[in-house]
């Protein structure tokens, strides 16, 4: 059987984002015979930063800045919100004026983008294909992009399937400063099938829409196997990877850090940059000069990889306000490293408490943030050898990329 995926990303394989698709694209390549990858979150100037398999042939979208694209369709939404149109509503935007603009908006950007995707893929013949599947990354603008190329090549050939994957700000209306995710019905009832990327977004989205239940099936991603890191006998070294923004909380790990003084030779490292870079400089500044402390900022996934590998890691420290079910934290847990997080989203299918690290609230303190790892520093080097064991055992057996993503890619295919 000739088979084709369409797969709809914000950003892979250009720039530097979605490094979590990555391990994902070999197991596609192998089930499908022709992959077409439309990166539709773009400006017109990001350029390729990944291979892709040979047989994926690969389209950044953008015709103009990332800014602009933006700004035109935000134009079109706010006029429509005044206006009389035929965008479709839910009942929350017909019934809050920002949640309207915010709808408006929405649909305006899927349709421009899929202006775009279009020119595209009419190049392409489909009726070459015994099945088309595309394949939304995310479950939100691309989602809406492919539910319209769906309906685009519907008369080339008749054997499609519509499938997303949903991570976290695409599961969680707390997550959106509005509340509010625009279109769930509308797109529930255009995809085949949803599959968060946790047990707890499944039970989300499934609360708010048990009417779709039947549609709605989690599939966990996953991290190859890179090595193992080792446990320091000379310090502990604690590491955060995470983007530097508001809801990561970075700066919340170094004011906690800041209480363990007295307690051993520390070291931390924080991968990743953003927006609170200087907030997390100024932490540590003031607090942390009885420690060696590293910022790394950006760098590529496979760096992290090696970092893991080659440097000895203590522990892997969390403190956002949201999340899916972090890669970053199956990638710590491969390596035999155990976590501290907050529990929140999906986390706590990765971290065991007391098992493979320790969780902590929403709402922590500094203190209790602070005595979560103090446990895991005073913890004997027997009980630390037994967490890290525990830790790449449970990655074995839910996390493992070769496992998932195959089981997932033929599945998609119709090959399962």
């Amino acid at each position: 059987m000739k088979n084709c995926l369409i797969l709809l990303t914000n950003s892979y394989p250009y720039s530097s984002e979605e490094a979590f698709l990555e391990p994902e694209i070999p197991y596609l390549a192998k089930e499908f015979e022709k992959i077409i990858i439309l990166a539709i979150g773009l400006g017109k100037d990001a350029k390729k930063t990944r291979e892709a398999p040979q047989n994926a042939d690969c389209y950044n979208i953008g015709k103009t800045s990332k800014r602009v694209s933006r700004m035109m369709s935000f134009f079109k939404g706010a006029v429509n919100s005044v206006l009389p149109s035929d965008t479709p509503k839910d009942a929350e935007a017909k019934s809050n004026f920002k949640k309207r603009v915010f709808c408006e908006y929405f649909y305006a950007r899927g349709e421009r983008e899929f202006s775009l995707c279009k020119d595209i893929l009419e190049k392409y013949d489909f009726s070459e294909y015994d099945s088309v599947t595309v394949y939304s990354y995310w479950f939100f603008v691309a989602a809406l992009v492919g539910s319209k190329v769906c309906e685009l090549i519907s008369p080339k050939c008749k054997n499609i399937k519509f499938v997303s994957r949903a991570h976290g700000y695409d599961v969680y209306r707390y997550a959106n400063s509005l509340g509010y995710l625009p279109l769930r019905e509308y797109l529930l009832e255009r995809v085949d099938s949803l599959h968060p990327c946790s047990i707890d977004g499944e039970r989300y989205i499934a609360e708010q829409f048990p009417y779709f239940r039947d549609k709605i099936k989690s599939r966990y991603l996953g991290t190859d196997d890179d090595g193992l890191s080792e446990m320091n006998d000379d310090c502990f070294h604690i590491v955060s990877c995470s983007r530097l923004v508001e809801l990561k909380r970075v700066e919340r790990i170094a004011s906690a850090l800041s209480l363990l003084e007295g307690e051993g030779k520390i070291r931390w490292t924080h991968i990743g940059d953003g927006e609170t870079m200087q907030k997390v400089k100024a932490v540590c500044d003031e607090k942390l000069g009885f420690m060696e402390v590293n910022l790394v900022g950006q760098v590529s996934n496979q760096q992290v990889k090696d970092f893991y590998r080659n440097e000895k890691v203590d522990l892997c420290v969390n403190a956002s306000t949201t999340e899916g079910l972090p890669v970053s934290m199956m990638e710590a847990i491969s390596f035999s490293i155990p976590v501290v997080a907050t529990d929140v989203g999906g986390v706590g299918e990765i971290v065991k408490d007391g098992y493979n690290g320790l969780l902590v609230s929403l709402d922590f303190t500094d203190e209790e943030l602070a005595e979560k790892i103090r446990k895991i520093i005073n913890s004997s080097k027997e009980e630390r050898i037994n967490m890290r064991r525990n830790a790449r055992d449970f990655w074995e057996n839910n996390f493992d990329a070769q496992k998932n993503f195959s089981q997932f890619a033929k599945e998609i295919s119709g090959k399962s």
